[in-house]
């Protein structure tokens, strides 16, 4: 299959768009099919410092807004795709109609269903009460990758090995690709009034825009702190981590393949319906950011660190939970249904 993605990502939307994009790349890859992204300029820079990028990416920046949707289409023919990804909230219903076409199938990564008629031939969300969210009115006629089978993950968490609680040490702080707010400052500023004296790990993101003051902070501060930045290696930092305080949203994916505890900060609606569905699952608690300010935020944080049965109970949770093979499954889904297209012919 030839699959082309149309995604974007920077400070303002953040980057969990193009790192859900790119778990599905990367399998697709995998398994021999070919695929290319079209982006802004903009989104490309964040995309070229990582070292597990997969696929062309073809710049778009000389597109004019009205003309955005007939240009992509004129790629996906010239490409020869299968399928046209399609994973923002920018994307309204009017854009999706303008992209259907004979020419190729169009699968359309979605979140809580609220933005009208999808016209999508495949709809992709891994929430795991997906089903609940009444694609037969907004798709009718499309086929449902949606429920926990379809987490998409990168590679990186399909080969975790090694899963095991008494491994763990730290606290991670991670906030999203870019942390609108910056609440990883106001958060480590808590923390240090506290006088804690736990590892931690901070992860920011490639879009994060508080570097030099975040430095500044962790080099004057008493805390024991660790910080990496725009981490190739997520997977790996997780597993090590005893409990996370996180921005819900794709990361929340990410932490429960690798069984990790976890504080989930709902920061924007379309956050909501799959941090609940998590909570459910006994692996994390989930907060409100608007009605929690940092000083709360901590001391809720570490009551739970303290509580040894409890978190290791919702890492038993996790461990029952994890999907990690999701995009493969995603992929096999969209390669039985080109196939079948092909075969009626």
């Amino acid at each position: 299959m030839r699959i082309v993605f149309r995604v974007e990502g920077e400070p303002r939307i953040g980057l969990g768009h193009i790192m859900r994009c790119l778990a599905l790349a990367q399998s697709l890859t995998n398994s021999g099919h070919y695929v290319c992204f079209l982006m802004s300029k903009s989104s490309q820079s964040f995309c070229q410092n990582r070292v597990d990028w997969v696929g062309d990416i073809l710049p778009m920046d000389i597109i004019n807004p009205p003309n955005e949707a007939s240009w992509v289409q004129q790629q996906c023919v010239e490409l020869q795709a299968d399928w046209l990804v399609l994973d923002g909230y920018q994307f309204t219903e009017g854009y999706r109609r303008a992209l259907v076409s004979r020419h190729y199938h169009l699968a359309v990564f979605d979140d809580i269903n609220n933005s009208g008629n999808l016209f999508a031939d495949l709809v992709i969300n891994g929430v795991s009460n997906g089903l609940a969210l009444n694609y037969q009115a907004t798709a009718p006629q499309a086929h449902l990758a949606v429920g926990r089978r379809y987490q998409v993950l990168r590679q990186e968490f399909f080969r975790l090995s090694d899963r095991s609680w008494s491994r763990r040490r730290s606290l991670t702080l991670m906030f999203g690709g870019s942390d609108t707010h910056n609440m990883t400052l106001s958060v480590l500023d808590a923390l240090a009034k506290s006088h804690v004296s736990i590892p931690i790990s901070v992860i920011t993101g490639a879009a994060y825009s508080h570097l030099n003051e975040l430095s500044e902070f962790i080099a004057s501060s008493d805390l024991t702190v660790t910080h990496h930045h725009d981490c190739q290696n997520m997977a790996e930092e997780l597993v090590n981590s005893r409990l996370a305080l996180s921005a819900a949203g794709g990361s929340q994916f990410e932490l429960l393949a690798c069984a990790t505890p976890a504080i989930l900060l709902v920061v924007a609606d379309n956050q909501k319906f799959a941090s609940e569905e998590a909570k459910k699952q006994g692996w994390c608690q989930v907060l409100n950011y608007q009605e929690q300010t940092s000083e709360q935020l901590v001391k809720h944080c570490l009551a739970l660190w303290g509580d040894v049965d409890t978190l290791f109970s919702m890492h038993q949770h996790a461990m029952k939970q994890a999907v990690i093979d999701g995009a493969k499954a995603v992929g096999e889904r969209m390669s039985k249904i080109a196939s079948s297209t092909e075969s009626n012919l």
